[in-house]
This record gives C-alpha cells, sequence and structure tokens, in this order.
C-alpha cells in the first residue's frame, strides 16, 4: 500500500492518499513518490523525466539562515512579496549582475543538499518554492556554466552571473544542479508549490502570508514526509 499527502491550499484542506497494488500499476512512469507533485489542482506532475535521474522537471529556489533571519521567515516574505529577490557578489554572484539561483535537482536530493552546506558559509534549509523549468526558462532562467575562472574569459561581462568557478578536485558545485535567473524572480503568473519542513509550517504560513498571495501556490510539499520514504 503506497500513502502520500496532496495539500490544496485555496480550499484550506489537505488529502492523504492510499493506493494498493493494482491503482499503482496505472503509474507506469512511477520512479517512486520523491519524483511526482501534484500539479494544476488534482492532476500529478512528473519532476523527474524517465530517462533522466538527475534532473527534474521543476526548479527550486531554496531559502536558508540570513543575516539572523530564519529560513521559514525569509519564505513568508517571499510568498508576501511574491518575489524572490536576487543575490550579488555576497551571495557568489560573478559580474555586475544580480540573479536568482535554482536547482534541478529532484525532490529525493534535496535533504543531502541542505545537510551538505550546513558547514558552509550559505547554508540551505527545506523550505522554498518549487516551480515548472519551463516557467522559469521563459523568464530568463538558464542553467550556470561551470568552469574554471581562468578559462572563462569568453563569458561576455553581462553574462558572467551565470559563470559558477569549477576546479576539479578543488572547488566543485555541480552537485547543486544549479540554474540562475537575471534580476529579482516574480512569482506573480505562475503557479507553484511551496516547500516546507511540515504541516505545522504550512499553517504558519498560512496564517501570516495574505490571501492574495496564496492564490498562485497549488499545493505545499512537506520534507518530513519525503524523508520519511528516503
Amino acid at each position: 500500500m503506497l500513502g502520500f499527502a496532496i495539500a490544496y491550499p485555496n480550499e484550506g484542506r489537505s488529502v492523504n492518499c492510499r493506493m494498493g497494488k493494482a491503482q499503482c500499476a496505472h503509474f507506469t512512469q512511477l520512479r517512486g513518490l520523491l519524483n511526482l507533485i501534484p500539479w494544476a489542482k488534482r492532476t500529478i506532475m512528473k519532476l523527474g523525466p524517465s530517462n533522466r535521474s538527475d534532473i527534474s522537471l521543476a526548479l527550486i529556489h531554496l531559502t536558508g539562515y540570513r543575516n539572523g533571519r530564519l529560513a521559514i521567515d525569509l519564505l513568508m516574505n517571499l510568498l508576501s512579496e511574491q518575489r524572490i529577490r536576487a543575490s550579488g557578489n555576497e551571495g557568489y554572484i560573478k559580474g555586475m549582475q544580480s540573479a536568482v539561483c535554482f536547482t534541478e535537482m529532484p525532490l529525493s536530493s534535496v535533504h543531502r543538499l541542505v545537510e551538505s552546506s550546513r558547514c558552509s558559509g550559505h547554508p540551505y534549509s527545506c523550505y522554498g518554492v518549487a516551480l515548472h523549468k519551463s516557467h522559469a526558462f521563459s523568464r530568463g532562467a538558464r542553467p550556470v556554466i561551470y568552469l574554471p575562472d581562468d578559462e572563462a574569459a569568453w563569458i561576455p561581462p553581462e553574462q558572467k552571473w551565470r559563470h559558477v568557478r569549477f576546479e576539479h578536485g578543488e572547488v566543485d558545485f555541480t552537485h547543486e544542479r544549479e540554474w540562475r535567473s537575471p534580476g529579482d524572480f516574480l512569482l506573480t503568473g505562475i503557479g507553484f508549490y511551496v516547500i516546507v519542513g511540515s504541516r505545522d509550517c504550512e499553517n504558519r504560513i498560512r496564517s501570516y502570508v495574505p490571501s492574495v498571495s496564496l492564490d498562485n501556490i497549488l499545493g505545499f510539499i512537506h520534507m518530513e514526509t519525503i524523508c520519511d520514504f528516503l
């Protein structure tokens, strides 16, 4: 028996779903619960392409502890503004153009990214937003370019925000599967999911974020439920 939870923010409810073996057979593209999230109300969008297990069809932006503010507080501010604020050189963005960072890794890998970042100067947390890659691409998001600094002179100054330093055996962030978008990223006009630690965190966000800002949220993904299947 397979069980999972789907949250519908506009209806103020969550549904616990259970499927027997016969029902599971209909999900021929299922590569595990972690490669699936509900999409557009009651349909399901598969995050992982059938021939790729290392990337997904979604882009995820994670928040973290920054300047004395907790990750959930930054997430609530992001949702209220309907805007992801871009980072500059302080966020390891090269050049003069600020950018917003995303990852295309599957949901099943997010907790590993969070754990590995704890001892870094830029830790992540299990709070953020997930949106379809096609929406982000149409708004300017692109994969980063992993290159040694001394091989990146060909990148135009206006595109330096896409460059991430790579030195084999010394500096390697390729596991982050990073994408970036120049400038602030607006969440208005597109549907997206909110990643939170638990149902309690979801309830806190519901009570804090203005209802008008919840309109574009298609659902909540509880990372504690995801981790239960790992």
